[in-house]
């Protein structure tokens, strides 16, 4: 047998239907049917050609990329079908090689009808060296397509496209590929033959694919206990180095979420406010728990956000720089929309109007509006039933400043209020040298020497204004 220059890699199968899964069909099971009529057709075509499996059959990610790596194959097309919302095809190449053949392919699908979204290509995070997918990083040196034929849950005309076309974008695939590496292509004699793969089976659980409207009701509750939890997008296989992020129950006092898919045992659907819908694997081992409660010891990050519980956060006088985070996003460094400065007005005192997470509360400040805050045990604020309110110096002031900008400079960084004020981040520049010095009303503080101001030019922005920057302050306009 003569050795393949090409091996194709119908995604998923078995206990793995795959997310791009609807009430149509499973992605293991469509997959299949594209990738047989495929490696048929390069049979007759006369390209030596390969395939990691014809049946039903769970291939892990280290056997599957074993298989295309030990092939001795120079291609390989991995098929699969989207999900996520979208609408067309897509053509995933290395951050290596493999670009211009997915182009071919891209505009082939294009040709057979599928309008096509991207042509792309996805680093690691953390490691801009490494491909994204596994399909791609663990392949060796074989010049790896994922193709996504469409969506499974298009709010456009994908899945009426897929379920009448998929064997003609099939046929797009293997023009394309015998065009790129030389085959002599010829079209089919009559109409594409369909292989016996059944592609609309028993219905599956409600949203596998992580749809918009979606609902098991079902909750799926994490353990306090956890620091680290991976999360997957939900078109990538749920195994370590596809994760998109990582969720900290910990730091909230555990997590709930509601599920809204399961695309395969132990692994769910859920919506996050950090990285959008995902999957997650919570295999009762791992401490997760599965009912069909909202309520247990965890909580969600996204509850309690409007209630006010008649206690106050005070924060201490010793400290100058304390993070204040939007609602909605995990409040970790990083996230942060800005700093409050206790020290400066010999400590700040907030009513608590919710919490998001264990020692995480949500404020309501002058300069950046409603906020959480996080104030643990290990920090230095307390709360109680005491309102220090009127002291606090950033609600009420007891005389204006204004911050004046030396003469001898021209040009002044100034930043958005949502930004952390850093080189890279400004939203313009002021020139005090042009109009012989600049002064402006300082309106609050985000931090240690950060001032708010009004500016004609940029509204209300951030400066930096320390003073070994020759700005200074003073009572006076």
């Amino acid at each position: 047998m003569a050795r393949p220059i090409l091996i194709i890699d119908p995604g998923h199968g078995g206990r793995d239907p795959g997310g791009g899964t609807n009430r149509y069909w499973k992605e293991k099971d469509l997959a299949l049917k594209i990738s047989l009529y495929q490696y048929n057709r390069y049979r007759d075509l006369g390209v030596p050609v390969a395939i990691t499996r014809t049946t039903d059959k769970y291939l892990s990610p280290d056997e599957r990329t074993r298989i295309v790596r030990d092939s001795g194959a120079k291609y390989c097309h991995s098929n699969h079908l989207n999900a996520g919302g979208g609408d067309g095809a897509e053509v995933i190449h290395s951050i290596y090689d493999g670009k211009a053949i997915a182009q071919k392919i891209a505009d082939e699908l294009r040709k057979a009808g599928q309008n096509i979204r991207r042509v792309f290509t996805r680093t690691l995070p953390g490691n801009s060296s490494l491909d994204y997918y596994f399909m791609i990083r663990e392949t060796g040196n074989v010049v790896t397509n994922i193709i996504e034929y469409g969506f499974a849950d298009s709010p456009g005309d994908d899945i009426q496209q897929l379920r009448n076309n998929h064997l003609k974008y099939a046929e797009a695939v293997v023009k394309a590929f015998c065009d790129y590496a030389g085959y002599t292509y010829r079209t089919p004699s009559g109409e594409e033959q369909d292989v016996n793969i059944p592609i609309n089976p028993a219905p599956v659980p409600s949203n596998p694919g992580g749809g918009s409207n979606g609902s098991t009701g079902q909750y799926i509750h994490l353990p306090a206990s956890e620091n680290s939890w991976r999360v997957y997008p939900v078109d990538v296989a749920p195994v370590k180095g596809n994760e998109k992020g990582f969720l900290n129950p910990a730091k909230f006092g555990g997590l709930t979420y509601e599920i809204l898919g399961q695309p395969q045992a132990h692994v769910y659907i859920i919506q996050t406010s950090d990285f959008g819908r995902v999957q997650i694997y919570g295999h009762p081992s791992t401490g997760a728990v599965i009912n069909s409660s909202p309520g247990s010891s965890t909580t969600s990050p996204s509850t309690n956000t409007d209630e006010k519980t008649e206690k106050h956060l005070h924060l201490s006088a010793s400290e100058s720089s304390w993070r204040v985070y939007p609602i909605g996003v995990d409040p970790v460094k990083g996230n942060e929309v800005g700093f409050l400065n206790p020290k400066k007005f010999g400590g700040l005192t907030y009513e608590i109007l919710g919490s998001t997470g264990a020692h995480v509360y949500i404020i309501e400040t002058s300069d950046f509006g409603r906020v959480q805050i996080y104030a643990g045990p290990n920090t230095a604020s307390t709360i109680s039933d005491e309102d220090r309110r009127a002291s606090n110096s950033d609600v009420k002031n007891t005389g204006d400043r204004y911050l004046h900008l030396p003469k001898s400079e021209s040009s002044w960084r100034v930043y958005p209020l949502n930004t952390s004020p850093v080189k890279g981040n400004e939203k313009g520049f002021l020139n005090p040298k042009k109009f012989g010095g600049l002064s402006y009303k300082i309106l609050g503080t985000t931090q240690a020497h950060v001032y708010i101001i009004q500016t004609g030019d940029f509204g209300k922005v951030q400066i930096y204004a320390h003073p070994s920057t020759g700005a200074t302050i003073s009572n006076k306009q």
